[in-house]
């Protein structure tokens, strides 16, 4: 899955250059300009790039001073040899531009070599047979490549997949054949440039990145198997909030390298594995969804291993733990409301339905509106405890059902006609598998056509209202969840233009904010360690996309507003939203 692969697989190695750019009748004045009769070696110790400084990719750094460009980056494959490189002109007067390199263990984005040709190529303007004249193979071959790499990165065009190749620095150079026409993307125009520069560089090592890092390595955990579509959403959540830090160049803090691990919460040898590879990794920190209220392995492995562990995993149980043990997990933090807010929005959506409180008049039925309940057993998503028939009773309703399921059900028409022989009002429906989900919604369409439910959670996943028939209405809740103000609107359109989909409802703005947040720790802090990063998360507000974080809590939760906390400043609204024909929209209930 290409979210899992995230942009530049780097060998976690950088290398800088300062390299002078001189005409080529004043070489020995540039070389004089480093301080000595002939280029610097790099120092004792300190190995050259992997994609090593060749007379082509110096070529390119003449190019890039002669373009007039200020910056630059681009993808560089040099004998098979793959790297991200940087240009930046430091002093115009004096010809200077800096060179930083981050050498790749292979194409980025889990994208073939001749995909990262083809995709270069298409931003260049060619067509299909252009570029097969180029490559030497057959239209049909490039036709069916195209074709093939549209549908691996989400677009629907060309122009899309030129656009995306410029945004994520997709185009490689030497571009195969060259540029001959000026085309205003930059690095294609350094392209163009180099192939008519005269001009002598000549490189410096500025520094070779030491043992002991500058960046922070974040992870984070996306879960797979059947939850593969929020996984999705939380590593590319994630990615893009990686993405527009390091956009700064670190200017404003620490700048980050990010590794995401995929596991399956429901195979234990996928945990295993997705965990040794952070250990293997040294990151520190991690983010993730709700992996930990799956696997128990995932929570015990945040406790032991010591560095700050961010997590939506709703199960109340989590925070008590936190709670009664902190000492052990005091680095461990939920950032959203736990369950019980899940049952808070629920009732208040009951008390205004504008069935709650009939009990006379013409049209009035027998007795209180009814409530039927099918939910997933554990995993943070029940509402249903000792007091939930009490508190219905008291908003005016009567429970008729209330059935516990695994995360698959047999028989699921069965189970829906039982749930709908009492005729209820409302039937809600709490599962964390959107498959699952769809399909107990899909059966109570069938067997009752304008039936109103209400879900938990699961309509936030990005596929749910692909999968569910048109039917009766459905209404939601998350207790994490992006707000339709202006943040949220500002992710929003950034995520679709970076993946070319629209986010999700709550997993993906939760994953962003969670590393803004861990960046902040870290860039004001100054220090990589978890005693500092997690003293200052308990002592700081911090306020997101899906709202304001405040771990003031002893189990070090977020609260919810407003069933957790009056205080809409510091807290997380706690979201239900209708799902129709035109969309999803907030509802104001409560």
């Amino acid at each position: 899955m290409r979210t899992l692969q995230p942009l530049g697989t780097e060998t976690g190695v950088e290398h800088s250059w300062d390299v002078t750019v001189a005409p080529a009748l004043d070489a020995t004045a540039a070389e004089r300009t480093s301080g000595t009769d002939e280029p610097q070696r790099p120092a004792s110790g300190a190995q050259p790039p992997a994609s090593g400084l060749s007379a082509a990719l110096l070529s390119r750094v003449t190019g890039f001073y002669d373009s007039g460009l200020r910056s630059a980056q681009f993808l560089w494959c040099d004998e098979g040899r793959w790297a991200w490189c940087r240009l930046e002109l430091r002093s115009a007067s004096q010809g200077v531009v800096a060179l930083d390199i981050r050498p790749l263990t292979g194409p980025p984005s889990g994208l073939t070599a001749r995909e990262i040709d083809i995709i270069s190529l298409v931003a260049l303007g060619l067509s299909n047979r252009e570029i097969s004249s180029r490559l030497g193979t057959s239209i049909r071959t490039v036709t069916t490549q195209v074709e093939r790499l549209l549908k691996k990165l989400g677009q629907d065009s060309r122009s899309g997949l030129s656009a995306l190749a410029v945004d994520r620095d997709l185009i490689r150079l030497p571009i195969p054949g060259g540029v001959e026409h000026r085309s205003g993307i930059r690095v294609l125009d350094i392209e163009r440039h180099s192939a008519t520069a005269t001009g002598v560089a000549t490189p410096v090592p500025r520094r070779s990145r030491p043992a002991r890092r500058d960046t922070v390595r974040i992870g984070t955990i996306a879960v797979g198997g059947a939850f593969a579509a929020d996984g999705r959403e939380t590593a590319q959540g994630a990615e893009l909030a990686v993405r527009d830090i390091n956009a700064l160049r670190g200017e404003y803090g620490r700048a980050l390298e990010h590794v995401v691990v995929q596991i399956d919460p429901l195979d234990e040898d996928s945990v295993r594995e997705g965990l040794a590879r952070l250990v293997e990794a040294d990151v520190d920190a991690i983010t993730s969804s709700y992996a930990s209220a799956i696997s128990q392995g995932v929570f015990d492995f945040a406790a032991d291993f010591g560095r700050t562990f961010l997590h939506t995993n709703t199960w109340t149980r989590s925070v008590e733990a936190v709670r009664e043990d902190p000492r052990r997990l005091g680095h461990v933090f939920q950032t959203c409301p736990s369950e019980t807010a899940y049952q808070s929005a629920l009732l208040a959506f009951l008390r205004s339905h504008p069935a709650s409180g009939l009990s006379s008049g013409p049209s009035a039925r027998t007795g209180p509106p009814r409530l039927a309940v099918v939910e997933l057993d554990g995993f943070g998503c029940a509402i249903t405890d000792d007091t939930f028939e009490a508190r219905v009773r008291q908003v005016g309703w009567t429970v008729t059902s209330a059935q516990r399921v695994g995360l698959t059900v047999d028989r699921v028409d069965e189970l829906i006609e039982g749930a709908l022989s009492d005729r209820p009002d409302v039937v809600v429906v709490s599962h964390l598998n959107v498959e699952t989900a769809a399909e107990l919604q899909n059966a109570i369409t069938r067997h009752s056509p304008a039936q109103l439910t209400y879900h938990i959670y699961t309509p936030s996943v990005p596929g749910f209202a692909q999968r569910i028939a048109k039917g009766g209405e459905v209404i939601w809740s998350t207790v994490t969840g992006r707000p339709d103000d202006p943040l949220g609107r500002r992710f929003s359109d950034a995520y679709a233009r970076e993946f070319g989909t629209a986010p999700g409802r709550s997993q993906a703005s939760a994953a962003y904010d969670q590393v803004r947040m861990l960046h902040s720790a870290f860039s004001v802090t100054g220090s990589f360690r978890p005693e500092a990063v997690d003293r200052y998360l308990r002592e700081s507000a911090y306020r997101g996309v899906n709202g304001t974080y405040l771990f003031a809590s002893p189990g070090q939760s977020v609260t919810g507003y407003p069933y957790d906390s009056v205080d809409q400043s510091l807290s997380q609204p706690t979201l239900t939203y209708r799902l129709s024909g035109r969309g999803q929209e907030i509802l104001p209930v409560g």
